[in-house]
């Protein structure tokens, strides 16, 4: 490990401690009211600086508090593995895969038509079918410097963000458009497509919230005050629409406390974390929660659990996957079947700093949910490309196929698992 890596964990582990013993002697000496006003908008109720609103439910304890280092198992392929083909299907070995797409595809999704994506080249979207072939125009219209793509669950709609701060709204199969405000981040779509939720954060912290609107823009409901915490909110509609952003919180030097945030000021039940660093992704129904998490006891690397998250089932079942990566790099085939991209060797400290990870190679494992078991699915490589870097991953509606993305060429390839 570096001096630099050993200096930045020391730097990061001092500096944690020291906001932590900070926020807790101004929440209980400093904390002041304050009033949130969205520009047009009459806030529903007066607010407390932070997210005073959430109501402390009992919290969910992760149930194996002593089994927090990780133990991912790192594929070496002996000799004889290497002189043989690898599988025509993943069979947890070196696996061959397709590729589907031969140019940079960027923000990508999976609809049940086939993949919808980017082109920088010309600014414009298309939909390329999921066997390949030649890709088709989703609109006519060019969409120049797109920074980010937020889409709907079917691929109907999608929020565009650009460098200049600007957000619209646009609908590809009528062609609408909606203009959003500047101050919109993050941006998460109701299941039903119809709304949409968002971070607005104003210039001063009173006026800062988490919001929904219609996919127009119009009819703006404040949902929750979020002043000056805003890097701990992360707002992600669930898909059984109670909740709408998570709030992490930290209880010591070691654990966060998550809320869950409803729409009407719900007690909703608290997850209780064994690390720092709350990043979360909805199962497919929304009973279940799968996030990472970092400690010393797990070097700084993120390391996957899964947790209830529905009603009175949030942060039951509590318990660490012992697999080093991030949500991101998951997809669910459903609530009982994962599947991820997880890094060939991470550095100490790689929860805190990301970016020691960007060109590690991916392995892709399969974990049974429901028996808590993980097993090595497929060392992906083609003819002439040995190892991959995953952006991102989705597995087909029939859970015959699993595709990716590589993050050094933008292309897309399949990983056939029957």
């Amino acid at each position: 490990m570096s001096d630099r890596v050993k200096l930045g964990l020391y730097v990061v582990g001092f500096i944690l401690l020291i906001l932590v013993l900070a926020w807790g002697v101004w929440a209980v000496f400093f904390r002041t009211p304050g009033t949130a006003i969205v520009p047009g908008v009459t806030p529903r109720e007066p607010i407390v600086g932070g997210l005073p609103n959430i109501d402390t439910g009992p919290s969910g304890r992760v149930v194996d508090d002593g089994a927090t280092q990780s133990s991912t198992l790192v594929p070496e392929p002996n000799g004889a593995d290497l002189r043989r083909e690898p599988d025509a299907v993943a069979a947890g070995g070196r696996t061959r895969v397709e590729q589907i797409y031969s140019q940079r595809a960027s923000f990508n999704t999976l609809t049940g038509t086939g993949f919808r994506f980017y082109n920088d080249q010309d600014g414009r979207f298309y939909q390329l079918p999921r066997d390949g072939g030649a890709p088709l125009q989703l609109s006519a219209e060019r969409f120049p410097s797109v920074s980010n793509v937020t889409w709907s669950q079917s691929g109907q709609k999608a929020v565009l963000e650009f460098p200049d701060g600007s957000n619209i709204v646009y609908d590809f199969n009528s062609g609408a458009r909606a203009t959003l405000p500047k101050a919109a981040h993050e941006f998460s779509f109701a299941p039903s497509e119809n709304d949409l939720a968002y971070e607005y954060l104003g210039s001063t912290y009173d006026d800062r919230w988490v919001v929904a609107s219609q996919t127009n823009g119009q009819g703006q409901r404040l949902i929750q005050p979020v002043g000056d915490e805003a890097i701990n909110v992360q707002v992600n509609w669930s898909p059984s629409n109670q909740v709408v952003a998570t709030f992490r919180e930290p209880t010591s030097s070691a654990g966060e406390e998550v809320y869950f945030i409803g729409f009407q000021g719900e007690n909703f039940l608290s997850l209780q974390t064994n690390g720092l660093g709350f990043e979360g992704e909805w199962s497919p129904k929304g009973e279940q929660m799968l996030y990472s998490v970092y400690s010393e006891a797990t070097d700084y690397k993120p390391t996957l659990y899964i947790a209830g998250a529905k009603g009175d089932s949030i942060g039951t079942n509590n318990h660490s996957l012992r697999i080093n990566t991030w949500p991101d790099k998951c997809t669910f085939e459903s609530e009982k079947t994962l599947y991820c991209a997880v890094p060939q060797e991470l550095q100490q400290g790689s929860g805190i700093f990301p970016e020691l990870a960007e060109n590690v190679p991916d392995t892709i494992y399969k974990i049974d949910l429901e028996n808590n078991i993980t097993s090595l699915l497929a060392i992906p490589e083609t003819e002439g490309k040995k190892s991959f870097i995953i952006d991102q991953m989705v597995v087909s509606e029939n859970g015959r196929e699993l595709y990716f993305t590589d993050r050094t060429n933008g292309n897309i390839y399949k990983v056939p698992l029957r």
